[in-house]
């Protein structure tokens, strides 16, 4: 390792500013990766560069006089300067810079790069400036992640010093095989061709390398960690009994069938469960959750499932309750709602195994809860709660088995990163007595006929939601907030009508939820707060206002909220908005229920940045790729890694040897905590 400080130009003082960017090696300097180029390679005549008011243009020109300096207004300095090329002539200007005069040399050449004043006619302000050589020209300049005091010159300059300095000692870690396998650059190409970029194709095919690389050994370490931290199986669950099954009111989908005998089967193995159920909006998670809990129990171990909100963990404690009863075993709740007493009893109760199952939120995860023998941790709507927070709970037990559930479709491709570290249990279609969701785009004209349905609905023992982009009322915008139409159906259904949007408190929210779960209430005006998990069998109708507000996803989620009963229901998209791509997305939404096909075509139009949110919480972050854009490279990566891990799976042999060094450096770095 070179300390930056034996980089020519870098003293305490400017090490002290490198160290603010995490930089204190010259090795450190060559993975300060630029975030984006600028391609001055395009030079335009100065005749030409009128024709491209407000766009950044490069020219090349020789300095006619010396710059002149004068102070304006407030006490600010400006300085302009006269260049010129063989086509004409234009003026330079910089505002309180101090040193551009002792640079720009009268005949020297320099490569200016900035935007002309619209206000002035052939005046280019404060653009970067590059000094050329003779023979040289503009290329494309990395563009560096910076902090106070330092500049973008310093940084190329130290960059390439940093290079020179231990290009000789680089070795690269990926074998020669790979990279003609994968034709990826070798390392010292790779940085010249990111650092000192020729040209943009230059670019491309480092960042190409760098990428892929990034992402391998990230997908190696979840394959290395998980199977390096697979526990033995401390919780062998015996075969249940058919119990369970025989409480429900339905006969199970061969999807539902298959995911119950995965479970089983992972936690009859040799290693303790580490699974994920995906399954669309209304496809029976629960059911299949319910088994794997019973089956824990059914074993002689303790079983806690964690949900994001007080409101579904009570939902879920509502629905297995009475069934566990009746099997002989009991059920608790640990929320924050909790009284201090209440709190007390659960955490003794758990402590000594008198509750078998308990549900909660992220109460579940305070220091005061222990447990006798906890044997499995479901967490529900997983895409909540972070790695770190599910390992938390596990914590508590030895080495309990993990189910994580998941409505949220995505696309294959990007489950690789977000669960790359489970096994993948999917189910597909409806339960046994569900009805497709009819849905309908419709505009504001129709509000009154659609008043009435809404009526009908009630009338015939429906309950409706009625979505809101905004809480309230906006003078810049013509949008519908859930406060306006709160107060215009209250006076016209008074009591049957209430509201929740997440700017109220938690115990009003909570109230006015219960109220309709209860059927107290019909209408139920809201923001996105109800987007997740609340089952209403009742809720045949939803309404949502200014639809093309809403992304595909976010649409499904919310129109899952209707058809949890044996009832037809509907979901009426109301929209005004006639852009051609917006009424194309929202006519596509209505033609189809699928989830996995809506996140795809979600991936496609909007980009997968909302696939990543929280949902790598606790895995080490890319620093170059981007797992949202970088798809291609994503799958190319991933099928290196299998082919990798199947031949070594501990990357032992003496080849691997760099990449598992890489590996570890990239998890045991962020502290990354695995199951």
């Amino acid at each position: 390792m070179v300390p930056v400080t034996k980089l020519p130009g870098v003293g305490k003082a400017r090490a002290a500013l490198l160290e603010k960017l995490g930089i204190y090696t010259a090795e450190d300097l060559l993975a300060l990766y630029p975030h984006r180029y600028e391609d001055r390679s395009m030079v335009l005549p100065i005749e030409e560069v009128t024709m491209h008011m407000g766009e950044n243009v490069s020219i090349v020109a020789a300095v006619l006089e010396p710059p002149r300096e004068r102070r304006i207004y407030g006490g600010r300095t400006m300085t302009q300067v006269t260049v010129g090329d063989r086509t004409g002539a234009l003026t330079v200007t910089f505002f309180n810079n101090p040193y551009i005069k002792n640079k720009l040399k009268e005949g020297k050449l320099f490569n200016f790069y900035g935007k002309l004043d619209p206000k002035m006619l052939l005046n280019m302000v404060a653009p970067q400036v590059e000094e050329l050589k003779p023979g040289s020209k503009p290329g494309v300049y990395p563009i560096y992640p910076l902090t106070a005091g330092l500049n973008q010159p310093q940084l190329r300059r130290w960059v390439r010093a940093a290079y020179e300095a231990v290009q000789e000692s680089l070795t690269d870690p990926l074998p020669e095989k790979l990279r003609e396998k994968y034709q990826l650059a070798e390392l010292r190409e790779t940085i010249a061709a990111v650092h000192f970029p020729a040209d943009q194709k230059a670019v491309l095919w480092g960042r190409r390398r760098l990428i892929f690389e990034e992402l391998l050994y990230f997908q190696l370490g979840l394959g290395l960690y998980s199977t390096r931290e697979k526990a033995q199986n401390h919780f062998q669950i015996h075969a249940p009994s058919q119990d369970f099954l025989k409480l429900q009111p339905f006969t199970p989908t061969p999807s539902q069938q298959q995911a119950v005998a995965e479970i089983l089967q992972d936690m009859q193995g040799d290693f303790a469960m580490n699974r994920l159920l995906q399954g669309d909006v209304g496809s029976g998670k629960t059911y299949v959750a319910g088994e794997a809990a019973f089956a824990a129990l059914y074993s002689g171990y303790q079983a806690a499932i964690m949900a994001p909100t007080e409101i579904l963990a009570r939902q879920h404690a509502e629905y297995f309750r009475p069934l566990f009863e009746k099997l002989g075993y009991s059920t608790g709740l640990l929320v924050g709602s909790m009284t201090q007493k209440e709190k007390k009893e659960t955490y003794a109760a758990l402590e000594k195994g008198e509750i078998q199952l308990v549900v909660g939120t992220h109460a579940l995860l305070q220091e005061q809860v222990q447990f006798q023998n906890l044997g499995l941790v479901i967490a529900d709507e997983q895409h909540r709660f972070g790695v770190r927070q599910r390992a938390t709970l596990a914590s508590k037990g030895k080495k309990p088995h993990i189910l994580v559930m998941s409505a949220t479709p995505i696309p294959r491709t990007m489950a690789l990163m977000v669960w790359g570290d489970l096994d993948l249990s999917v189910l597909e279609g409806l339960p046994a007595g569900r009805k497709q969701i009819q849905t309908y785009l419709v505009g504001t004209g129709y509000w009154n006929r659609l008043q009435n349905f809404m009526e009908q609905q009630i009338a015939e023992g429906g309950q409706v939601y009625i979505v809101c982009p905004l809480v309230e009322e906006n003078t810049e915008s013509d949008l519908k907030s859930a406060e306006a139409l709160f107060a215009e159906l209250q006076q016209q259904y008074g009591p049957l009508a209430d509201m929740i949007h997440g700017k109220m408190k938690a115990a009003p929210k909570d109230a006015a939820m219960e109220k309709f779960v209860a059927g107290e209430t019909k209408i139920l005006i809201s923001t996105t707060v109800i987007e997740v998990g609340i089952n209403v069998p009742a809720a045949t109708l939803m309404i949502l206002m200014n639809a093309e507000r809403f992304g595909l996803s976010q649409l499904h989620q919310l129109r899952g909220r209707v058809g949890r009963g044996s009832r037809q229901s509907y979901c009426v998209l109301v929209s005004d908005h006639q852009n051609e791509k917006t009424r194309e997305r929202l006519e596509y939404f209505c033609s189809t229920t699928d989830g996995f096909a809506i996140s795809e075509k979600d991936l496609e139009l909007r980009g997968p940045g909302d696939f990543f949110g929280n949902m790598q919480h606790g895995l080490p972050k890319m620093q170059i790729a981007d797992c949202a854009t970088d798809l291609e490279l994503l799958t190319l990566s991933n099928r290196c890694a299998k082919r990798m891990l199947q031949y070594d799976p501990g990357l032992t042999a003496e080849y691997n040897q760099g990449i598992r060094q890489k590996v570890q450096a990239l998890f045991e770095n962020e502290n990354t905590i695995f199951n």
